[in-house]
């Protein structure tokens, strides 16, 4: 018999102990299960595939991001990184894995939020620099963000495009939206997001009215990527003036931004990540998710992918920093980890119910873990939420244990 062949047998033998407590429960058949993430391959008519992460702040979930993103280049020539960061702060970062100026730490900072100011994080754009140095033309990688809750590089690429088709206008503008400051944003009442939106509002306009002068001036897609500031500007008044909406309309303006990049991409694959709550097709909270939405609009053509650990880790962000905070969650899916090969594994769900056992273990309404940037560890009922997995996602990365990501402030 060979090694891989006593693996599997181990690892069957060990799993029909493990799940023999369950009266009436059969063993699932671990043939569904698989270990070799490098051989994921997504189905031909996604679109968007996304992976989520149970918790901010994890090293494991920051690593799959490339090593998932890595996969899918390969297996599905997939080409565009879309991330839960902001969309102007991105075009900073897609442009230093074109070669633009500064080191990978300084272009993770970039993305606005610090939970992405990691080593891992920087790894994954040192990976993405690398490949598009040797990349043939029209095959390089980019690096996008989907959110809008910050306003400083959105204003910046735009205003340094309008500036030179109309000076004046531009002024104008710089003026009127000077209250959008990263620095002083969070200190701002909803009401003054409410009062900025006619002007940002106004922007988007006048912007479309100088269409054909800027692509003149700039190019076609320079107009696209521009306009697109203008909205993302108008649309972080929006989220901000929310409220208790604020998750709500967020996500919706997540959920417009993916279809504009399909729009505007060239047709291959995109990737997103984000938070399981987020990218789950199901809501998982009080309000209509990112996934939810592109799985009603887009059907088969979206396809996500959850993780979970039994055991977390986290840097859990505070005022000054972050503190290690660790957090257990046993259930059906993560209770198999630690018997496989390197204590993680992937399964996709929909071919994973035609092998005995999975049927009932993915029916069954159990609890993940959902660990946000500083949540409470106290109650259970406060870092997880419930799920059906076969109608949450299309398919899942378990671990058994997961660690605290590499901190570069």
């Amino acid at each position: 018999m060979r090694k891989t062949d006593i693996r599997t047998f181990i690892t069957a033998i060990s799993l029909s102990v493990l799940l023999a407590g369950c009266a009436g429960s059969t063993a699932p058949d671990m043939a569904a299960v698989q270990t070799d993430f490098d051989a994921i391959v997504i189905p031909k008519q996604v679109q968007v595939a996304a992976l989520g992460e149970a918790s901010h702040g994890v090293r494991e979930y920051q690593e799959l991001k490339a090593e998932v993103f890595r996969t899918l280049v390969q297996n599905n020539g997939c080409r565009t990184f879309i991330i839960e960061g902001d969309f102007g702060n991105a075009l900073k970062v897609d442009d230093y894995i074109h070669g633009g100026e500064g080191t990978a730490k300084e272009a993770a900072a970039t993305i606005g939020f610090r939970i992405y100011r990691t080593k891992e994080m920087a790894d994954l754009l040192e990976w993405m620099r690398a490949y598009n140095e040797t990349a043939p033309a029209g095959e390089d990688l980019h690096f996008y963000g989907m959110d809008m809750q910050s306003a400083d590089n959105s204003k910046d690429y735009l205003f340094d495009i309008l500036r030179q088709v109309d000076p004046e206008l531009t002024a104008k503008y710089e003026e009127a939206l000077a209250f959008l400051n990263d620095d002083t944003i969070q200190d701002l009442d909803t009401d003054v997001f409410a009062a900025g939106m006619p002007d940002a509002g106004r922007l988007i306009q006048d912007v479309d009215q100088r269409k054909e002068q800027i692509a003149e001036a700039c190019g076609s897609e320079a107009f696209e990527f521009a306009r697109e500031c203008a909205n993302s500007i108008y649309n972080c008044c929006d989220i901000r003036k929310s409220n208790s909406e604020y998750n709500e309309v967020r996500d919706s303006h997540m959920a417009e931004k993916v279809h504009w990049f399909l729009e505007h991409g060239d047709g291959s694959l995109l990737f997103i990540n984000g938070h399981n709550g987020h990218i789950a097709r199901t809501n998982t909270t009080f309000y209509n998710c990112l996934g939810k939405r592109l799985a009603d609009d887009l059907g088969d053509g979206y396809f996500a992918i959850g993780t979970d650990a039994r055991i977390t880790t986290f840097n859990s962000q505070t005022d000054d920093g972050f503190t290690e905070t660790t957090a257990q969650n046993k259930n059906s899916l993560n209770a198999l980890a630690g018997s496989v090969e390197g204590a993680r594994y992937y399964i996709d769900l929909k071919k994973a119910l035609a092998y005995e056992g999975w049927e009932k273990l993915l029916g069954r309404r159990q609890r993940i873990t959902s660990l946000n940037v500083g949540s409470l560890t106290l109650l259970k009922m406060f870092y997880t939420s419930k799920i059906v997995p076969k109608d949450t996602f299309d398919g899942m990365i378990i671990f058994d244990q997961v660690g605290p990501t590499t901190v570069e402030m």
